[in-house]
């Protein structure tokens, strides 16, 4: 596999449309590249997590784009994912994927 850098796998983002927990998938994409990212459990839902494109859902044939709502680390300018849903104080908590960054959000 040709992947300069593995994905997080230690991390589990919740589906922004949803909020169940993602799960870590490898798709391949030719004999020497493989695609690493998270899609929700949800069984017909189709939203993906990519650390470099965040949120989306793919379409076959078209390359993804990160969405203009998409939040983004100050730090890192990395695509944050939601960690948690507070359903209380209805608001969702974005986090950094790079590897200790302190880096959060709240968005209602």
């Amino acid at each position: 596999m040709l992947n300069s850098q593995r994905m997080r796998t230690d991390i589990l983002p919740l589906c922004d449309q949803h909020y169940r927990t993602m799960e870590p998938v490898l798709a391949p994409y030719n004999a020497d590249y493989s695609i690493e990212f998270f899609r929700c459990t949800d069984k017909f839902c189709h939203r993906c997590f990519g650390e470099r494109v965040g949120y989306t859902t793919p379409k076959r044939g078209e390359a993804p784009t990160l969405a203009p709502n998409q939040p983004s680390c100050d730090r890192h300018g990395r695509p944050m994912f939601i960690i948690s849903l507070d359903r209380q104080r209805n608001h969702v908590t974005y986090a950094c994927p790079e590897p200790d960054c302190p880096e959060r959000l709240l968005r209602p």
